[in-house]
């Protein structure tokens, strides 16, 4: 009951929502899924979808860390959440999720959410390792 619950939430987190692809590593597709709408009483969602190409993981340690602009109108609150696979990888069946909030005194309307996403990834294959740090440029609308 609690999965159904869960997946019921995700899906009207999302169904409203926006979604970008970035394509700033070479080894990596991103899709970023955020809500079109937050409410200043309210947390949101954004989530991170990874898409390697054959051959490359994402690791889950180092965490993924979302470094939000100095002066932005939001905060991520909590913990990062994600899923490991059987090699301790990330799941990259399931997105890597952050909640938000308008920080206080936020005025309603129209707000940028500007930060970098940092994660790790390696290649099987060459056994190298990298660090990458995806710029993030949002809109989003925070409403009262």
């Amino acid at each position: 009951m609690n999965i159904l619950f869960a997946l019921i939430v995700t899906f009207f987190l999302f169904s409203s929502g926006e979604k970008q692809i970035v394509n700033d590593n070479e080894h990596i597709k991103l899709e970023v899924r955020y809500p079109e709408k937050i409410s200043i009483a309210k947390m949101g969602e954004i989530a991170f979808s990874f898409e390697p190409i054959d051959g490359i993981h994402v690791n889950t340690n180092p965490q993924f860390e979302l470094k939000l602009e100095k002066n932005s109108p939001f905060e991520v609150i909590g913990k990062t959440r994600f899923q490991k696979n059987e090699k301790e990888y990330l799941d990259i069946k399931k997105p890597v999720e952050f909640s938000l909030k308008a920080k206080s005194g936020t005025k309603a309307g129209k707000q940028s959410l500007k930060g970098k996403l940092n994660y790790f990834y390696c290649s099987d294959k060459d056994g190298w390792c990298n660090r990458f740090s995806q710029a993030i440029d949002l809109s989003i609308e925070v409403i009262p």
